[in-house]
């Protein structure tokens, strides 16, 4: 009797991998920065923007193996070239917009609910890449007492190592006994923790002529209803020491994705 059913579980069970791609749309989102004006008495919020790092272009490479015609496990990687996100604004002066550039992956479960439909859940984690902030930045000679500055720069952050779910629906059509192709429905809940900053490419001109260090920007944006931004100056900079918060950046993203799978049957 055991080596029958040994012998049931070897013949159904297979390797297989998938290779898909797909866009993600923003899922979870999160509050980021301000959409304001200056005026003669300061800074006037208009609103605020909100978003997730999760929407964008994907892809995913998957190996997996079934056990037997319902129940298999599998693992995958993919990379996320997220959209550009409105992060804050000040008309006239200050146009930031952020980007997720990630690496992640995955480990799930998948059941065959039928022959063609199928689900998947799991674990999710993101193993590379990072969050790009684009800055650019006019500040007129009555803030600065100097003269007007024109900057553009990007700050990359780096976060630490996160844990989210992911979970599938999928449609399988067959080809032939190895190829399939596939069309899904993806959700991804996953936020990562601000660890490191890191000042990226870099340029300031004062009045069109003088090149601006990084460092002097930084101070005169300290005296300026901008300050916060100096922050984004420092070459390399550790959140969650020394006073400094460590914000959680929102990753998550409900995708479709369409794809092709060869079975090693």
């Amino acid at each position: 009797m055991l080596c029958l059913v040994l012998c049931s579980f070897t013949a159904s069970a297979q390797f297989y991998v998938s290779f898909s791609g797909g866009y993600a749309f923003a899922a979870g989102e999160k509050e980021f920065g301000t959409n304001s004006v200056l005026s003669p008495t300061g800074i006037v919020n208009l609103g605020t923007f909100e978003g997730s790092y999760g929407e964008g272009v994907q892809t995913q490479l998957r190996g997996g193996y079934f056990f037997n015609e319902k129940w298999g496990v599998e693992v995958g990687v993919g990379y996320i070239y997220g959209t550009d996100q409105q992060f804050q604004k000040v008309e006239g002066i200050l146009d930031m917009k952020t980007r997720g550039r990630a690496f992640g992956a995955s480990l799930s479960g998948v059941y065959n609910v039928t022959k063609n439909i199928y689900v998947r859940a799991g674990m999710l984690t993101k193993i590379a890449g990072k969050t790009e902030a684009v800055v650019d930045l006019t500040l007129p000679a009555a803030l600065t007492g100097r003269g007007d500055i024109k900057a553009d720069f990007t700050t990359d952050f780096r976060g630490e190592f996160p844990l989210g779910f992911i979970g599938a629906a999928g449609y399988k059509f067959p080809i032939t006994e190895r190829l399939s192709l596939f069309a899904e429905v993806e959700y991804m809940s996953i936020d990562v923790t601000r660890d490191i900053s890191e000042l990226g490419e870099y340029k300031a001109t004062l009045n069109g002529v003088i090149d601006v260090p990084a460092e002097a920007l930084a101070q005169q944006l300290g005296a300026t209803p901008l300050s916060e931004l100096s922050l984004l100056l420092q070459e390399r900079l550790q959140w969650g020491e020394n006073g400094l918060p460590s914000p959680e950046a929102p990753y998550s993203s409900f995708g479709i994705n369409f794809g092709i799978t060869y079975n090693f049957k």
